[in-house]
């Protein structure tokens, strides 16, 4: 009589093979694409950064000529408040109270701002990055492409994340905007 131990390791030996793929099945083609990576190189997408670089820079800029207007403000408040009725320093109190709950208003305002720019600015970049990325596999035969982040181990030669970046480019030239001509630059009449 045969083991159970036995049994198993026969069953283990026969069963790959009856759930073998028939002779004219395809084989599976997989490869990656590491996304971080093809953002921060394909050129259309450095655009936007400059462009949300730019626009961060110039809240930042506002935000702090606020701040330190609002720092002088409740200094002089500071200095002043001895020598203030209790009447004037409440109202004054109230108002820099204020100005200080708008100022934190105005900051998470401009922080929801620009969020939704940098949506604006990357949704179409990631759907055009999508896109590239089915026709090139659709192209050539992949069955699987994975987003790098999720993979522990790929070998570098599945990695499709140049192919990617560069059709891209080749398929999307960034939009810049082009500054007004000088004065000088005119044409004479």
């Amino acid at each position: 009589m045969m083991s159970f131990r036995r049994l198993l390791v026969a069953m283990a030996t026969v069963a790959p093979l009856s759930f073998a793929l028939p002779a004219h099945a395809q084989a599976v083609k997989l490869g990656y694409v590491n996304f971080q990576k093809a953002l921060s190189e394909i050129d259309e997408a450095k655009v936007a950064k400059d462009r949300l670089e730019k626009l961060k820079a110039q809240k930042q800029s506002d935000l702090d000529k606020v701040q330190d207007s609002f720092k002088k403000e409740q200094e002089a408040f500071q200095k002043q408040a001895p020598t203030m009725t209790e009447q004037a320093r409440n109202e004054k109190g109230e108002a820099l109270q204020k100005k200080y709950v708008e100022i934190t208003q105005n900051f998470e305002k401009g922080r929801t701002e620009l969020a939704q720019k940098e949506n604006e600015e990357f949704q179409p970049i990631v759907n055009k990055l999508r896109t590239v990325i089915n026709n090139i596999a659709q192209k050539e035969g992949f069955t699987m492409v994975f987003d790098a982040a999720g993979i522990a181990y790929a070998q570098d030669a599945l990695d499709m994340t140049n192919q990617v970046v560069r059709t891209y480019n080749e398929q999307n030239k960034p939009k810049v905007a082009t500054p007004a001509p000088k004065k000088s630059d005119a044409p004479k009449k």
